[in-house]
């Protein structure tokens, strides 16, 4: 930017200066020749986000100008970095060919690259979406929101209104947006769904007047939305969906969006999975943060991109609905009945790109040939997908839950196939787009350009034998182009038609009008070549743009065979079994595993296990076991059966009936939120708390271990407390694992509580764990056992069999800092009790137990002398 004192700026620097000024918040690429070229602070931040070379501009000059580029062909992998940093960059382009323009090139901003407006398949994570969130209340703060979501790269743009700030947030985790917009009058939002969302960069979107929304919604895009968005969408909807467009047509000022219909986003019509629900169950990403360890890893067999998105979509937002869950098992079940037809469709699948994002790149005028060549390539192997999937006796699209009625775009195959090459280029200025034969006009500029070198020695040829100058010569130079060469001993021979161009000592220059024809083709061959496949290139773009609406058709269907199939493999692989779905009451699994777990033990080593939760009968289970033993595993997997069947999935389990779950809450596994300043404790009882205030009776609600971190006693209060009021006020289907053993006198208070329990053994002091599930509370607590097997130091283990011995029975811990302790609640004491040692000094008492609490054989000589001085400290305590 120009800044005062500094000297007049040259006329390519205003042209900077005023692109910079209108996109003052994202890095200019500035288009200069074979460069994009950053300025001042943009060069500064551009040079340490990419490791690049910092230069100045005007450097004799009091004031130089900070200066760093990158090659113009090889942009895009510094794009994509400074797009993961975080940062916005605006590309300004040369808005001609130097070559032909006399004086200042113009260059205008293009296109603004954002997280949330990607359509570059580099730039973009294959399977999923990459969506824009807008969020809108239109400033009344009544708890209503509009909320939008736009994936440029797809065309899709959905809108609805939801109630309450906390389903805004579990929607927001659902859709995990790569960008987010939202007023600056919503500040208590941003900071949640900043903490929702951590990995979603949010912009302050500037106010939006109620009379722009329908101009936003009708310019600029494909066709008009708005009369036939306000007969299916809340104004408060479109407002959102207007902020969306608003946001994505500033940031590509010369482009049509690729929208043609606000599609209605119901989140009522799907179960209610929030944030800390997914994040517990490892639905989409495991505890890396990555998708490695998650659920969506195990089923995600898809081999098309468009399968990949939306299998992850049925993964997050299971349906509600028992008819169209069936219709989705009934396609599944179609692949794992026919197992041939299964694998022969998975193969031709693997031949289709990604329709979908390269009909959006077309539309936008961003394909390149290689996209195309890929479009080509995917249209030709849809007829044989449906000639496999003609091949299933009486297959009816409707009884199958599968769309089989679907346009293949044969014409536009045809007209690509006839077109392209075989294996087209990368990019347009490469060359080389089109199939001999598909243009005559291109066929005789490529024929001049391969053949010019022939043409010129047959020109020559003929004017020798026409004059019977034997030594003419057809020549080039840089300087007078091409010629007819004849030495002076010749000129007789000249005829009259050649026009003189050059005198030399022994010979002259001439050029006739065949020559001059056939060497202004040869200059401009290359030219022209290049400009008409430019113009045909073009023209086919746009061919694909015109059919934009049938291609998403048909990669939506290939889509739903991809995951129905996928499904239907995962099933086969892993031994799943169809659910029975119904509107019931009861959700019974019978030798259930957790889909995840299973797959990291050695095959045939994952215990299965059976829940049976019903409305009408048990439907809050009491879980104890020591830990290790799987009672997280088991609710768990229980949450995950419960999703797979209502996304449209097969279960592992041996049989399964889910009557349908509105709502899954959980809340398992420690964690903390430094960033917000939480404690585990903290964020536990804000999960809770939620859980508390959205449950209803037909949710599924698991909750491992409520309590734990505060005092025994006001943890006990508050687990007690809550497993009441799920029971009580709320009645639905719950499991709730506790080390609190006094919980399980709540089965005696009530019908529809009972005690289970993940049993273990004890053998010599190791610990086996049986994971199987049984009636009743646990006998014991295995926590030393546990400890063992962890690897505590044996002395430590001996104090604490010690601590613990003198806990039960009510007496001061010998060695401690004297006083007595607390006496546990009776009913915890009597999972432990022990026979008393014989009457002895408390000071013996701990040395006994201690000893008694090692395993000698197990000791480190370091171990052993640490246990020899702790005897020896109370042995002397004793003597005083």
């Amino acid at each position: 930017m120009y800044r005062p004192g500094q000297q007049k700026l040259t006329p390519v620097m205003e042209q900077y200066r005023d692109a910079k000024e209108a996109f003052p918040d994202a890095i200019l690429f500035f288009r200069l020749g074979d460069f994009y070229e950053m300025f001042n602070d943009d060069a500064v931040v551009a040079s340490e986000a990419l490791s690049l070379t910092l230069t100045s501009r005007n450097k004799g000059s009091e004031d130089p100008v900070p200066m760093a580029g990158v090659p113009y062909h090889s942009a895009h992998g510094y794009l994509s970095k400074l797009l993961a940093a975080g940062h916005k960059v605006a590309i300004c382009e040369q808005m001609g060919d130097p070559k032909q323009i006399k004086g200042l090139v113009p260059r205008q901003v293009v296109r603004v690259l954002t997280p949330g407006l990607l359509t570059d398949d580099g730039q973009l994570e294959a399977k999923q979406n990459n969506y824009l969130c807008a969020i809108d209340d239109a400033g009344h703060h009544d708890g209503r929101y509009g909320f939008a979501l736009l994936d440029l790269s797809t065309g899709e743009l959905r809108a609805a209104v939801i109630e309450g700030g906390a389903l805004v947030l579990a929607e927001v985790a659902r859709a995990d947006p790569s960008e987010a917009l939202l007023p600056g009058d919503l500040g208590a939002l941003r900071a949640s769904v900043a903490m929702a969302s951590p990995r979603t960069p949010l912009r302050e979107d500037e106010p939006l007047d109620d009379e722009a929304v329908r101009p936003l919604l009708d310019e600029g895009v494909a066709s008009p939305l708005y009369d036939e968005a306000t007969a299916h969408h809340d104004p408060l909807a479109l407002r959102a969906a207007a902020r969306a467009l608003r946001f994505a047509g500033q940031n590509l000022p010369m482009a049509v969006l690729p929208v043609r219909r606000i599609t209605p986003h119901t989140p009522d019509a799907c179960m209610r999975i929030d944030e800390a629900a997914q994040a517990h169950l490892e639905l989409v990403r495991g505890a890396g943060g990555t998708k490695q360890g998650s659920l969506l890893d195990v089923i995600d067999l898809t081999v098309t991109a468009a399968g990949g998105r939306r299998l992850r979509r049925q993964l997050l937002s299971p349906l509600l609905d028992v008819a169209a869950i069936r219709r989705r098992l009934d396609a599944v079940e179609l692949f794992v009945s026919q197992p041939r037809v299964r694998d022969d469709l998975r193969a031709i699948l693997k031949r289709v790109g990604d329709i979908e994002r390269l009909t959006v790149r077309a539309s936008l005028g961003e394909a390149t040939p290689r996209d195309l060549g890929r479009l080509r390539d995917s249209l030709g192997a849809i007829p044989d997908a449906l000639a496999v999937l003609g091949s299933v006796p009486a297959l009816d699209g409707d009884a199958s839950g599968l769309a089989l009625d679907v346009d293949p775009c044969a014409a536009l195959h045809g007209e690509l196939v006839r077109a392209l090459v075989a294996d087209p280029p990368a990019q347009a200025r490469d060359g080389g787009i089109f199939a001999e034969g598909f243009d005559p006009e291109l066929d005789e500029l490529r024929a001049l350009r391969q053949g010019g070198t022939e043409l010129l020695a047959e020109h020559e040829a003929r004017l020798r034998n026409e004059t019977g100058i034997g030594s003419l010569k057809v020549r080039y130079t840089r300087a007078f182009g091409w010629y007819i060469e004849v030495t002076r001993t010749h000129l007789d021979k000249v005829p009259e038609r050649w026009r003189r161009r050059q005198t030399l000592t022994n010979a002259e220059r001439y050029l006739d009008d065949e020559l001059e024809d056939l060497a202004d083709k040869l200059s401009h061959g290359e030219e022209r070549f290049a400009l008409r496949e430019a113009e045909l290139f073009e023209a086919l773009v746009a061919r694909v743009a015109q059919d934009d609406e049938g291609l998403k058709t048909l990669a939506a269907v290939v889509a739903q065979w991809d995951v129905a199939a996928t499904l239907a493999e995962v099933a086969h692989r892993h031994d799943y079994v169809r659910p029975q779905v119904d509107e019931g009451d009861v959700l019974a699994l019978e030798d259930a595993r957790h889909p995840v777990v299973e797959r990291y033990v050695a095959r045939g080593q994952f215990v299965p296990n059976d829940t049976l939760l019903d409305l009408g009968g048990e439907r809050l289970w009491l879980v104890t076991g020591p830990n290790m033993a799987g009672k997280s595993t088991l609710m768990r997997q229980v949450a995950l059966s419960a999703i797979l069947a209502q996304m449209g999935s097969f279960v592992p389990a041996k049989a399964a009936r889910i009557g349908v779950v509105d709502r899954v809450l959980s809340r398992v596994g420690a964690s903390d939120n430094l960033a917000r300043g939480e404690s585990t404790f903290m964020v536990e009882m804000r999960e809770t708390a939620a859980i508390l205030h959205h449950a209803t009776r037909r949710s599924l609600v698991i909750l491992d271990e409520i309590g734990r971190g505060t005092s025994t006693y006001d943890g006990l209060a508050i687990a007690w407390a809550v497993a009441e009021h799920l029971h009580r006020a709320v009645g639905c289907r719950a499991l709730f694992a506790t080390h609190y053993h006094q919980l399980t006198e709540l089965a005696d208070l009530g019908e529809g509580i009972a005690n289970y329990s993940v049993s273990a053994r004890e053998h010599e002091g190791h610990i086996v764990f049986l994971h199987r599930i049984t009636p009743g509370a646990v006998s014991r607590s295995y926590g030393i056992a546990v400890a063992r097997l962890a690897g505590l130091p044996e002395a430590v283990l001996g104090r604490a069999t010690a601590i613990l011995e003198a806990l039960e029975n009510e007496v001061p811990v010998a060695g401690g800092p004297g006083g007595s302790r607390r006496p546990a609640p009776e009913a915890q004491l009597d999972l432990f009790r022990r026979p008393k040692l014989p009457t002895c000094t408390e000071q013996e008492k701990a040395a006994l137990l201690q000893l008694a609490g090692v395993e000698l054989d197990r000791m480190t000589p370091l171990e052993a002398l640490q246990l020899l001085a702790e005897l020896q400290r109370l042995a002397r305590e004793d003597e005083a």
